[in-house]
C-alpha cells in the first residue's frame, strides 16, 4: 500500500496558496476515498479525544478553521468524572469552548476503519491563541527552546501491553475480575509462542505502517499475553503523535478481534510491568548527531553527557509525568526492570538512563522510567526539557553505574519518588519545571494528580476487603 500521510502538507512545505493547499486536502481525500475525518488531540492522561466530521464539511470549513469543542476535555479524568479543584475550567466558568484546529501535515487514512482519515489537531483559544496546559502545545514550546538552541530533538517510543481474552464489554460486564490473557507463562521473544498471536500483532503491525507508522520489531514479552512494540525514531513531535496512535491503534484493533489490549503500567502483582521507554537524541540544525563521539565510541558527547546530567537532576521532579497514575508506582519497585531511581550506565537495563554511545548517528539515551500508562507527549515534553536543562546549566553527571543498579549503595540513596503523591509534590516544588514546562501547566497537571489519588482513597480495593472483611 502507498504511504497514507498528505505528503503536500508536511510542515516544510510551501504551497504557495491556501487555495492549493484545499486542492491538496480535496485530492487527498478522493484519492483515498474518505468519507469521514477524525479530528483528535490528546488530553491530559494522553487519551484521544475529538469528532468525527463528514469529508466535505471537513474540506470546506474545519480543514482551515478547525472545530470547537468543549474545554471540558481538561476539566474532567480519564473516565469522564468532573474535577472538582481546577481554576481553568469548571462550573465556574461554564465550560466554554476551545478549537480543535488540524495540523494537516499529521493527516494519514486510518486502515482499520474503511473509508476514514484521522488528523491531529492542536488546541486553541477561539481567538487562536495556544491553550498552554495543552499536552501537544506543551511539547512543541520545548520543542522550540531546543531549537532556539541549536539543537533537533528526535525520539522513538517502546510500548509494552497486554492482550486479554474477551472485548472491552465483556470485562466491564465481569467488572474487570479475572481478566484471562491472551497467552499464558513468560515466553519472552518466543518466536514459536508469537505465531499462535501474529493474526493480531501482525495485524497491528501493518496497519501502523499502512498509515505512516514504521514499526521496526515486535515480539512476545515477559509477562503472560504481554507483548512489544517499537517504532522508528522521528522528530519529537512526529515522534508523540505516533505513540499516541499507536495506543489506540492497538486498543481498537483488538477490540475489532474481540480482545481488549491494556497500557496500564501494572495489571498483576505477579506479572511484568508494562514500560513506555523512551529514546532519544539531539542532533545539530544542520544534521550532525549532537551525542555521537567520534574520539571515544564508549562514551557519549559532552554534549550527551549534558543531558544526561540534565535527565538526572530533574528525573524526581519529572516523575510524576512518566509514572502518572496510582498504579504507576507498583511497576517502578526495584528488580523489576524498571528505572527506579536516578541513575545511569552504558548499556545497563537496571539503571534508570541507559546510555547507547557510539561516534555516529546511533548515538542516544533510553529513559526507562515512564510507564506505557504516560502521555507521550508529556513524557517526551519532560525528557527534552531535562536534558536540555542540563546542557544549559553544563552539568556533568555522576560516575555511571555498571552492574546491578537495584543493589547499588548510591542508587538506594537516590530513589525516585514512590508514590504519586510523592511524585507530584516533587513537580509542584520544581522551579525548573516550571520554568521549562509552564507555571499554567505545571499548576494544572499538578490538581489532576491531587484529583486522582482523591478518588484512589476514597476506593475499597480488592486487598482490603480479601484482608479485613472476615478477620475484623
Amino acid at each position: 500500500m502507498e504511504r497514507t500521510r498528505l505528503p503536500l502538507l508536511e510542515p516544510e512545505s510551501d504551497l504557495g496558496s491556501t487555495e492549493d493547499a484545499e486542492a491538496a486536502v480535496r485530492e487527498f481525500m478522493t484519492a483515498n476515498r474518505i468519507t469521514t475525518v477524525r479530528i483528535q488531540a490528546p488530553d491530559m492522561d494522553g487519551l484521544l479525544r475529538g469528532k468525527r466530521i463528514p469529508v466535505d464539511y471537513f474540506c470546506n470549513s474545519v480543514a482551515f478553521k478547525g472545530s470547537n469543542i468543549a474545554n471540558i476535555l481538561f476539566g474532567w479524568d480519564m473516565v469522564d468524572e468532573l474535577l472538582d479543584n481546577l481554576t481553568y475550567t469548571g462550573w465556574h466558568t461554564g465550560y466554554p469552548d476551545v478549537t480543535l484546529l488540524p495540523d494537516l501535515s499529521t493527516m494519514r487514512v486510518v486502515p482499520w476503519e474503511p473509508g476514514t482519515a484521522m488528523v491531529t489537531c492542536d488546541i486553541t483559544a477561539l481567538d487562536g491563541t495556544p491553550v498552554a496546559i495543552s499536552p501537544r502545545e506543551v511539547l512543541k514550546r520545548v520543542i522550540r527552546r531546543a531549537e532556539s538552541s541549536g539543537f533537533a530533538p528526535m525520539a522513538a517510543y517502546e510500548f509494552e501491553f497486554y492482550v486479554f481474552e474477551g472485548s472491552p464489554k465483556e470485562l466491564a460486564d465481569r467488572n474487570w475480575r479475572d481478566p484471562q490473557p491472551i497467552t499464558h507463562g513468560s515466553r519472552t521473544y518466543s518466536l514459536y509462542r508469537g505465531t499462535g498471536t501474529e493474526f493480531l500483532i501482525g495485524e497491528i503491525r501493518q496497519t501502523l505502517h499502512d498509515c505512516g507508522i514504521d514499526i521496526e520489531a515486535s515480539n512476545s514479552e515477559h509477562g503472560p499475553g504481554q507483548f512489544e512494540v517499537n517504532i522508528h525514531y522521528a522528530d519529537a513531535l512526529a515522534a508523540a503523535d505516533q505513540a499516541s496512535i499507536l495506543k489506540s491503534a492497538v486498543k481498537e484493533i483488538a477490540a475489532q478481534h474481540g480482545y481488549t489490549a491494556s497500557f496500564m503500567a501494572k495489571v498483576n502483582q505477579a506479572w511484568a510491568g508494562s514500560s513506555g521507554h523512551v529514546h532519544q537524541s539531539l542532533s545539530t540544525l544542520d544534521g550532525e548527531p549532537a551525542f555521537a563521539n567520534a574520539a571515544d565510541s564508549d562514551r557519549l558527547s559532552p554534549v550527551g553527557e549534558q543531558y544526561v546530567a540534565g535527565l538526572l537532576d530533574l528525573a524526581s521532579a519529572m516523575t510524576a509525568l512518566y509514572c502518572p497514575t496510582v498504579n504507576s508506582y507498583k511497576r517502578i519497585g526495584g528488580g523489576s526492570w524498571a528505572g527506579s531511581s536516578s541513575t545511569w550506565g552504558r548499556d545497563n537495563r537496571t539503571v534508570a538512563l541507559r546510555a547507547i554511545t557510539s561516534t555516529g548517528p546511533p548515538a542516544r539515551v533510553e529513559n526507562r522510567i515512564p510507564g506505557a500508562d504516560a502521555n507521550p507527549y508529556l513524557v517526551i515534553a519532560a525528557n527534552l526539557a531535562s536534558g536540555l536543562y542540563g546542557i544549559e546549566q553544563a552539568l556533568t553527571p555522576p560516575a555511571a553505574v555498571t552492574g546491578n543498579a537495584y543493589e547499588d549503595p548510591e542508587a538506594k540513596n537516590n530513589l525516585l519518588p514512590g508514590s504519586l503523591k510523592a511524585a507530584t509534590d516533587a513537580l509542584r516544588g520544581s522551579a525548573a519545571a516550571r520554568d521549562l514546562l509552564g507555571e499554567d501547566f505545571v499548576d494544572h497537571f499538578a490538581l489532576t494528580r491531587d484529583w486522582e489519588i482523591r478518588q484512589f482513597g476514597r476506593a475499597v480495593t480488592d486487598w482490603e476487603t480479601a484482608r479485613y472483611l472476615e478477620m475484623i
